[in-house]
């Protein structure tokens, strides 16, 4: 691939994940796949800029750059993206949430995935499977009839790729779901084992947790829109286009914000850090409920209590 690769990773307000996130980047060695590392630092102050500012310092081997707007979705998180495509003109695009974590050889998979597809003028965009989202849900699901079938004596919900179906509403189908591809490299082995078609065309809506896209595709849509997920998914249906999902590729993304409260309150978090990060032989012996996982908890008090005050 001749044109630049560009990773923006999108960082607001989560700290926790976000540090989850560059460790499993550093981790798994994938910042060297790119030419550019920016951080697209949405309303990001106080310890979370320090934390930041820090990490770029302790790595100036990596090609960092960063992008800061005002706290905010849509317009404001479009706004950060299409900053950056201005800065990286003809470029390969990945784009990752804070709260997406990664084990070795995502960026390589999806990189031939869109290797695969980039001389397709309807190639729109690309993505691995994610436990939490709906297209990933599907997909595993219809990929593993034993655990299909274990989901049906356990939830009463249908199977389908609705980006609002149940993995987005229900938290605790979208912890079961996670949980059972907690270890990355074990999940992504699996995956890889007898996968005959890496790669499924698709064109519906879905959650862009972690996408792939060109400055080609970026050209005809004219620009991300200021609704940013819902316009820009629907944008590729109605014009004819198609996304890549490849199948040979699992990623794990950790909240919705209607599921946030909920997953929180778990020890979700933890353990997947502890299932995907080298840690001592002590912290594993620690149990789940600790200092994190308390402090979240308490964190949400003050929200919880308005909310039953006014019917917030």
């Amino acid at each position: 691939m001749s044109a630049q690769r560009v990773l923006m990773i999108l960082t607001s307000h989560r700290l926790d994940c976000f540090r989850l996130c560059m460790d499993c980047l550093f981790s798994s060695d994938s910042l060297r796949h790119f030419d550019r590392v920016v951080l697209m630092l949405n309303g990001v102050v106080g310890r979370h800029l320090q934390y930041v500012q820090d990490l770029m310092a302790s790595h100036p081997e990596v090609p960092w750059d960063t992008i800061s707007g005002p706290r905010g979705k849509g317009a404001f998180v479009a706004n950060l993206q299409n900053e950056c495509v201005r800065r990286y003109p003809d470029s390969v695009y990945f784009k990752i949430d804070e709260d997406l974590f990664v084990s070795k050889g995502w960026a390589e998979k999806l990189t031939a995935a869109y290797e695969a597809f980039r001389n397709d003028p309807n190639l729109a965009l690309v993505l691995p499977v994610i436990p939490n989202n709906g297209a990933g849900f599907h997909f595993l699901l219809n990929h593993y009839p034993d655990l299909a079938a274990e989901y049906k004596t356990m939830f009463p919900y249908p199977i389908t790729p609705d980006f609002n179906g149940p993995i987005w509403i229900q938290p605790k189908l979208a912890e079961w779901m996670t949980r059972k591809f907690l270890n990355l490299e074990s999940a992504n082995r699996q995956l890889e084992t007898g996968n005959r078609e890496p790669f499924q065309r698709f064109a519906y809506r879905f959650s862009i947790n972690c996408i792939v896209y060109d400055y080609r595709h970026w050209t005809e849509l004219g620009r991300i829109p200021d609704e940013e997920e819902p316009a820009w998914t629907q944008w590729i249906p109605d014009h004819g286009k198609f996304c890549v999902l490849a199948t040979d590729t699992l990623v794990h993304h950790y909240s919705f914000f209607v599921q946030q409260d909920w997953l929180d309150r778990s020890s979700l978090l933890e353990d997947l850090r502890l299932a995907n990060l080298k840690t001592s032989v002590l912290s594993k012996w620690l149990p789940s409920f600790h200092l994190p996982r308390i402090v979240r908890i308490v964190q949400q008090i003050p929200r919880i209590t308005k909310r039953r005050l006014i019917g917030e």
